[in-house]
């Protein structure tokens, strides 16, 4: 399972994207590190690109492109009711905090905060018609002493 950053919505070639409120399409893109480096037409030197130094990249929803079905934004996670196999409800996503190893859901609910990773042997399924993630949890997930 992936999560997408909303930082670096994939930014391929050819892609629409808006900075500063203008429309713009994507010419290149590579990864460097932690930040993504795009040359956008419309911006032909030094000056102009400077001034739009680490401005904020949007991307239409309409407009994203998921890498698989296993794939999932950022923004469509938060909201969503968290469950057990079981049926236990634990709450909902309130964050996704990015490890590198493996992201991991923040779930709030009834004055509890669990920490569920990202991955398969945890996340049974995510159903974004219904706002629904159900997990597995795994020995010592969650508090077993209530």
């Amino acid at each position: 399972m992936q999560v997408f950053n909303p930082a670096a919505p994939n930014l391929q070639a050819s892609r629409l994207v808006y900075v500063a409120g203008q429309r713009r399409r994507v010419l290149r893109a590579r990864n460097d590190h932690d930040a993504w480096i795009l040359q956008l037409t419309g911006l032909n030197n030094r000056d102009q690109v400077e001034g739009l130094r680490n401005h904020l990249v949007e991307v239409k929803d309409v407009d994203l492109r998921r890498d698989d079905d296993d794939s999932y934004f950022v923004h469509e996670l938060i909201g969503l009711r968290v469950v057990t196999d079981t049926g236990r409800e634990l709450g909902t996503i309130a964050e996704v905090i990015y490890t590198g190893a493996n992201d991991v859901y923040v779930v709030k609910g009834d004055g509890k905060e669990y920490l569920i990773p990202a991955i398969a042997q945890v996340v049974v399924r995510i159903d974004l018609p219904v706002s629904v993630m159900t997990v597995t949890p795994m020995p010592g997930l969650l508090d077993e002493s209530e």
